[in-house]
């Protein structure tokens, strides 16, 4: 049988525009199809409102890997990036903290609530660093698997062991993070509630439970990892994905919106192409999923092809999201009532966390526990208008509101009935700590969990497309045996974010993907 295509990449996310543009620029005739009628999955801008586009999902461009940004020449294909210069902690009392990229204005910040904080402040991010740094190492990896014992595995093993030989103490620090309660964690540092929970938001972001929790230390030092910085991108993160697919175009890469893939195809324990909904049979000599793993091996793939052991670890990967987000379209930006240019010295915050106390963030899980919403939520309001007027007409902005807790489903009730409720308690916060804000609300959407998963095919509406916890992580991600971006199927490969390393917009994963494919592509196209 003639094949059609190299390479067929099931989801057009960024991660699979990654794996694709490096597969045709290795010089392989690659496909991406994508099921929605906009590339980019969870990293899309769209239009919510009339006139008013937003970042429908992630937000944050920090995470994106320099590594990938430089060898896809994403900036010389429009790709710019918007510097957030401070984040604001609205607090009780009409008060703020704020955080800017100078660590002396960020320990006068400190001091006002703990001089002892503010002196062990840049003491804590230095101990924090060499495991930054190699957390960021272990990005770029391929995850090992230890219990093989075939010479060939054992030599990777061997070989990665001598790469972090030096590791020292910061694999202690790791194993701290991935057993530790964020609220123990930074307690060792600071005792200042206020400052604490400055730190702890950080821990919520993606995750599942409260940062009284043990792992959640992890989530905090995870969202340290990014390399790029805190900033948008011009035009939202619709313009990551367009970058990207720009990339591979240039080397042949093609792009067919509005196809859903119904069934990976395979024969002889070999994957040798898709079946779209539309009856259409695009073949190749590999195909690769970006989609979620749960879709992929329980949803795409039939059962008969793969292990039972490894459907049982596919259909058991935890991937329940609690977050929501509502986009706002205004016609003024929030004033907080403890942010004064006068009093603070900076400039208007675009980026917002409200969570005033540690008790807050961990009473927002309380209700959750138990199959409700969080009646007084916690939310990082975004003003990506603030720096970039490609978003709202002129006069107007968008703010995007992230928060939690709300459970993939409510027990004895539905989201339908609630959803007008969920709304009326988060503008109630949002007008406590900036007076007057739901007034200025022309129009919003509600994205919830439930939403998520329907919009994007992402299993739980889980930010992170799995928990970050022991189980679920490097060699263990999505199941133990398969975290090297392959699959129980010849030729079936995995990048996307429930793959090593994770969520977020990195494009690691695809990056990692297309790296260990090109290793294989010699003996695949024969």
């Amino acid at each position: 049988m003639k094949n059609q295509y190299d390479v067929t990449i099931v989801g057009g996310g960024h991660n699979g525009l990654v794996c694709g543009a490096y597969m045709a620029k290795a010089g392989l005739k690659t496909l991406v199809l994508e099921r929605r009628h906009i590339v980019g999955g969870a990293a899309v801008t769209e239009e919510f409102s009339p006139g008013f586009r937003a970042s429908t999902f992630s937000f944050i461009m920090g995470h994106l890997h320099p590594k990938v940004i430089a060898e896809l020449e994403l900036e010389k294909l429009g790709l710019e990036r918007l510097v957030v210069e401070n984040v604001i902690y609205p607090l009780y009392d009409n008060d703020c903290i704020v955080f800017t990229k100078d660590p002396k204005k960020n320990q006068e910040q400190i001091a006002r609530f703990s001089k002892k904080d503010a002196e062990v402040y840049p003491q804590f991010f230095e101990y924090l660093s060499g495991a930054i740094d190699l957390l960021r190492r272990l990005q770029l990896e391929t995850p090992i698997d230890p219990t093989k014992t075939d010479l060939k595995s054992r030599l990777k093993t061997a070989k990665f062991m001598w790469r972090y030989r030096n590791v020292g103490k910061d694999f202690y620090r790791i194993i701290d993070t991935l057993s530790m309660s964020a609220y123990d964690y930074v307690s060792q540092w600071f005792e200042s509630d206020v400052v604490k929970a400055t730190f702890l938001y950080w821990a919520t972001i993606g995750g599942n439970v409260g940062p009284y929790s043990p792992g959640t230390a992890f989530y905090l030092v995870a969202h340290l990892i990014g390399q790029t910085g805190m900033s948008f991108a011009r035009g939202g993160m619709g313009q990551i994905s367009e970058a990207i697919a720009s990339s591979g175009k240039r080397f042949g890469m093609e792009i067919k919106i509005s196809s859903s893939v119904e069934e990976i195809l395979v024969r002889n324990g070999r994957a040798y192409g898709v079946r779209l909904g539309s009856g259409e049979e695009i073949y190749s000599n590999l195909v690769v999923s970006n989609v979620n793993a749960s879709l992929t091996f329980d949803v795409l793939v039939k059962p008969e092809h793969l292990p039972e052991e490894f459907l049982r670890d596919i259909r058991t990967f935890r991937a329940k999201g609690t977050s929501f987000k509502i986009l706002c379209a205004v016609d003024a930006l929030p004033q907080y009532a403890g942010f004064s240019e006068e009093k603070t010295g900076v400039s208007y915050p675009a980026y917002a966390h409200i969570a005033p106390t540690c008790e807050y963030l961990e009473r927002a899980y309380d209700e959750a526990k138990y199959g409700w919403y969080s009646s007084k939520p916690f939310l990082s309001p975004i003003v990506p208008t603030y720096y970039d007027d490609t978003l709202a007409p002129a006069g107007k902005h968008v703010v995007t509101l992230y928060g939690g807790v709300t459970p993939y489903q409510l027990k004895d009730a539905s989201w339908d009935d609630e959803r007008d409720k969920l709304v009326k308690v988060t503008m109630d916060v949002m007008d406590e700590f900036a007076p007057g804000f739901s007034s200025s609300v022309l129009d919003y959407q509600l994205l919830l969990p439930i939403d998520i998963e329907r919009i994007v095919g992402m299993p739980g509406g889980n930010t992170q497309h799995g928990d970050l916890t022991l189980d679920q992580m490097f060699f263990m991600r999505p199941a133990p045996g398969y975290a090297d971006y392959r699959s129980p199927v010849t030729a079936l490969y995995q990048c996307g974010a429930s793959t090593h390393p994770g969520g977020a917009v990195s494009g690691v994963p695809g990056h990692n993907a297309a790296r260990e494919i090109l290793k294989d592509w010699k003996k695949l196209k024969s």
